[in-house]
Order: C-alpha cells, then structure tokens, then sequence
C-alpha cells in the first residue's frame, strides 16, 4: 500500500463485535477522509459481516488469551509482535487505539513508530479501583511519551485522571462517545400509562449494577407501587465479571422481575418504545452506548452517578441519578419516577433533544476531525 488515494486510518480493537456495535458508524464517516483499517480478531461466524463493510480493510491478529500469567505474557508479546508488523506493512498514517487495554499494549509496541498515534480511552474507572494497574499505566504512558500521541477521552472524571497521572503538558482531549445515527434510532414521545415500566438492558455483568436493580425492584414491588420490570442481557457463565450463578437463576425464575434473554443492538432498538425508563447503575463507564440510543429514542432515565453514566442526565430534567451500588437509592430514584410519571413524556424529550445536540453522529466526526487535524 504504497500508494494511496488517501491517508490511512487503523483502528486496532480486541472484540470485533465491540467495533460493529460502538465504532463502526464512525468508521464509516471516517472513512470519507481516510482509508480505513481494521486489526481485530476476526472468526469464520465473522466473515458475513464483513461484506456489509467493503469500505474498511480488516486484518486479522489473534487476540491475547489469560490461561495463566506465563501463556498471558508469551501471547501479549505475539500479539504486540503482529501488530507492529501489520501497521508496517501497511504504511499506516494514524493509529486509533480503542479501550484501556489496546492503548496500554500498543503504547509499548509502537513506541518506536513514527505514525500519529490516538489512544481512544472509553472508561478508565478500573485504574481508580486498581492501584497496581494504575501504577503501570502510568509507568506505560510516561515511557512511551511522544508529540505524535494524543488522548481522547470519553468523560471529564477520566481526562482528569489522566492529567493527575501524566500532567497536563499532554495532548488530551475530550469527545463524548463516537456518536449515534439519528436518522435510524426513531423518536416516539411517551404517552400517558398507568404502570411505569422500567428496563435494564445490558452484559450481566456486577460491575453494570444488575444486582442493584433487581434488589431495588424488588423494594419497590414489596412496596406495592404500580411498576413493572424487565431485563435482557447475555449471561456468560464463565466471565469473570458476570453475575454470580445464583443470581442469574434468581432473575430467571422471578416473578417481580421478567427476564427476556439476550437482546443484540437490533432487537434493543426495536424494543426500546415498548418501555418508560431505561436503567443502568454502572459502576463507571466512558458514555454507555446503550444509555446514548435510549436517550436518542426518547426515553427517561435513571443512571449511577459515576463517570460516563453522570455525562447522560441532568438530574431532575431527563431523569435521576442514584448513588453507585445503592439499591436504595436506585430504588428512590425509581419512586420519584414512580410519583412524578405525568412528567415522564418531557423527560423522555429532554433526552431526545441532548442526544441530537451532544451525540449526533455528525458532531462527533467533526469533532475527531479535528483532533486528527490539530
């Protein structure tokens, strides 16, 4: 790829199926300016997918396993290998790494690349929790500290954090998310109803709140108010940040909660109208997507107060926030929908409307835009 129409853009992502559902509408609008690249760990049950995207050339570089902490490093050594050998021989101009983990691998393999690097931070709340992973960030980033690298970050806690670790003669900016397609998530103003119905829809995983939700629904069940509530989410037995077994088989089984099975973005957009409020007390996030594509549909909200979830609410104005692992409080937070519902159909509005004015595809792609060109 000697010669190129235009310069080249890579975007270096673990999980394929994290770039489909978070990057690849950005992508595509990148791709009006750059040739588009993509190193990923991509399967046989991946290669349909591709079609649909002829405007991205995608690279495949198998992924780093966790077995153990000798079979980890070999495979982070492998994988740090390939990528500095793909990005070379394709003469890449700009490097997009998304997530925490990709920045902190590739800031060591390219350190000694001369291309612009973005390290495309989309949730650091694990260096506030960890302080030994907090301390090799640091010692990472400081290392390899260079005019080509620029931070983007989704949240203001984050960027914040990043500046107490590595000061502020950095080059960090802030961009909320990597923006939604309006055109095709619709808008549907909520009527007047009876019983409040309230949606979590998300990974089962402890650190995106789920026990907190259903504790808190419960609560407000026992306290015989007029709500209903449901879940949809994929439970992976063996992750280890998924809820615990005993758990699972609890929502399943419960009668105060319903239970719908794993939703892909498609069926979540679709089903989105068929509910009031949507729910997400996360422990920390960059800007939830899902929070993002309720909001663009008109829906209230009710959000931990934590990075990335805090970026999505005006409290009182499109919903509330609740304190992080506190049923309840999630579960006040609930009642005040509960008791003020005759204001659920403007809040809903509130939400469409900061969507279009903070989130909308095109204001983002500008935005990156002008990171690239800074």
């Amino acid at each position: 790829m000697s010669i190129k129409d235009k310069p080249s853009l890579c975007m270096v992502v673990a999980d394929i199926n994290f770039f489909f559902s978070h990057r690849a509408a950005l992508a595509k609008k990148l791709s009006e300016k750059f040739q588009i690249i993509v190193i990923s760990e991509i399967k046989e049950s991946d290669e349909s997918r591709l079609l649909k995207y002829d405007f991205i050339k995608f690279v495949h570089l198998k992924s780093r396993v966790s077995e153990n902490k000798l079979k980890n490093f070999l495979s982070v050594v492998r994988y740090a290998c390939g990528l500095v050998s793909i990005l070379r021989h394709y003469q890449v101009d700009n490097i997009f790494f998304i997530t925490l983990e990709s920045s902190m691998i590739g800031a060591i393999a390219t350190k000694h690349l001369k291309n612009k690097k973005y390290f495309i931070i989309s949730g650091a709340n694990v260096l506030r929790e960890n302080k030994l992973l907090h301390q090799i960030a640091t010692k990472i980033f400081t290392y390899s500290k260079s005019l080509n690298n620029k931070f983007i970050f989704q949240n203001n806690e984050d960027k914040k954090l990043f500046e107490e670790m590595l000061g502020v003669n950095n080059s960090f900016y802030l961009i909320k998310g990597s923006g939604i397609d309006l055109d095709k998530i619709s808008y549907k103003p909520i009527g007047a109803t009876e019983s409040i119905k309230f949606l979590f829809a998300g990974s089962l995983f402890h650190t995106k709140g789920v026990s907190y939700y259903y504790d808190a629904a419960i609560k407000i069940k026992n306290a015989n108010l007029n709500a209903d509530f449901s879940i949809a989410g994929e439970y992976i037995n063996d992750h280890p940040l998924s809820i615990k077994d005993s758990l699972y088989k609890t929502i399943v089984e419960s009668e105060s909660i319903k239970y719908l099975g794993s939703w892909d973005q498609k069926t979540f957009l679709k089903n989105l109208h068929n509910y009031h409020v949507f729910v997400l007390p996360s422990f920390g996030e960059g800007i939830p997507l899902a929070v993002m594509e309720a909001m663009a549909s008109g829906r209230a909200l009710i959000c931990s107060d934590v990075p990335g979830c805090n970026s999505c609410i005006i409290d009182n104005e499109n919903g509330y926030l609740c304190q992080p692992r506190s049923s309840k409080s999630l579960a006040q937070s609930m009642k005040k929908i509960i008791q003020n519902k005759k204001r659920i159909s403007e809040m809903g509005e509130c939400s469409r409307i900061m969507a279009e004015k903070e989130f909308n595809l095109e204001l983002i792609f500008k935005k990156f835009l002008g990171v690239i060109d800074a």
